[in-house]
């Protein structure tokens, strides 16, 4: 029965809203929007929220989702290539500058203790490791949902969405990598040592093997729907394991298990088709339960604050990145400002990111409240202001050309 029930609130709830609002509430933000909710209701009202959920089969759909969801993201950045700009020095710079100037910001606003009312870092945790991992979350720029808004965006844009998806890749990458990084460091912070044995060992084995085989194997995989589905999900528990076993987040295997896997292998998969089933079918669970998981209480009118300032600084400097360090030379102001305003969407990315540093206890649960509402804002924002801007560029087009 609770299984029921969780699958009522946090699966069909969101998936009715979205078919009500017509998709202009992006599914994205529903699901932990209504787990957020029913904790803030919850606190409000004193009612017990745990009477919804989550159930025991539902966290596990809900983690299996999300593992699917990382998996597909990591297969984006296999296929974007296609129809994305040349990778070249310029182009990386800009990517650079864009995930640079945002985690600068984040570091600053965290480490200085302007904002210690909300962004206080947890007990016994260096205030290096705490404010690196607000920067982080600040500088994401969400590539699964930005595939999803360039898919849909008229074909005269289509040029600019494939640059934002090209920038968008590698931040992505340097994203994950960094929250290795971090939880490597918080580990060594702690003292904490590599499990025992040779499971370490097994791991980076099985994960060099798979950076070795990338380009390599492609052309001797079966091009059969069941082989194809049973090395996709033999990818995603191998890459998923791999980083467990090294102490660090099931899901940045998955997400690298995706990036790793050979060309044929990830477009037979199709990521688009995974990411959406994971998207609408599964991972909602997970994220709902993440809003659930918030305490009513730590969501005031000064976290929402917080998460309104955050926003406005990280993306006046994801702007600012873009419009500094151009990824093509002679690139209009215009343009710079739409390619920003699509780079600037958090996404599940960053929900996703903040969950990995709050269950590791690198934020603080008022911090994970702060950066879960930016993270809704900014992908709810993200197509009203491209298109906003868009109209502003055709109406001064069309005043030129008089």
């Amino acid at each position: 029965m609770s299984f029921v029930i969780d699958l009522l609130c946090f699966l069909l709830v969101p998936l009715l809203c979205w078919r009500l609002v017509r998709g202009a509430v992006p599914m994205a933000v529903l699901p932990i929007l209504t787990g957020l909710a029913v904790a803030i209701a919850a606190d409000r009202f004193g009612f017990d929220k745990s009477a919804l959920g989550p159930s025991p089969l539902g966290d596990t759909i809900g983690w299996l989702g999300v593992l699917a969801l990382a998996f597909s993201a990591g297969l984006e950045t296999r296929m974007t290539a296609d129809h994305a700009p040349r990778l070249d020095g310029r182009l990386v710079g800009a990517a650079l500058a864009a995930l640079a100037l945002p985690f600068l910001v984040g570091f600053v606003a965290a480490v200085s203790g302007t904002m210690d009312a909300v962004l206080a870092r947890p007990q016994g945790v260096s205030p290096l490791l705490s404010a690196a991992a607000i920067g982080l979350c600040l500088s994401v720029s969400a590539l699964p949902v930005l595939v999803g808004i360039v898919r849909e965006l008229p074909m005269a844009d289509r040029p600019l969405g494939h640059l934002a998806l090209r920038i968008a890749a590698l931040d992505d990458a340097i994203l994950w990598s960094g929250l290795a990084l971090l939880l490597f460091l918080h580990r060594g912070e702690g003292a904490a040592s590599l499990p025992g044995g040779g499971l370490p060992l097994a791991a980076i084995a099985l994960l060099a093997a798979m950076v070795a085989l990338r380009s390599r194997i492609g052309r001797f995989l079966p091009d059969h729907p069941a082989i194809t589905v049973a090395l996709g999900i033999s990818y995603l528990a191998a890459g998923a394991w791999s980083t467990a076993a090294l102490g660090l987040h099931e899901l940045l295997g998955a997400y690298f298990a995706g990036a790793m896997a050979p060309k044929p292998l990830a477009e037979r998969l199709r990521p688009e088709l995974v990411g959406r089933v994971a998207l609408f079918g599964l991972s909602p669970l997970f994220f709902a339960h993440r809003g659930l998981s918030i305490d009513g209480a730590v969501v005031t009118v000064g976290a929402i604050g917080a998460s309104m300032v955050l926003l406005l600084i990280a993306g006046a400097s994801k702007l600012a990145a873009v419009h500094l360090a151009p990824p093509e030379p002679g690139l209009p102001g215009t343009e710079r400002t739409r390619l920003g305003l699509l780079l600037q969407c958090k996404g599940l990315m960053e929900i996703v990111a903040a969950t990995i540093l709050a269950q590791a206890g690198l934020i603080t649960p008022t911090v994970f409240a702060v950066l879960v509402t930016l993270a809704l804002v900014s992908t709810t924002l993200t197509v009203p202001l491209f298109r906003l801007a868009t109209g502003s560029k055709n109406a001064q087009t069309v005043a030129a050309g008089r």
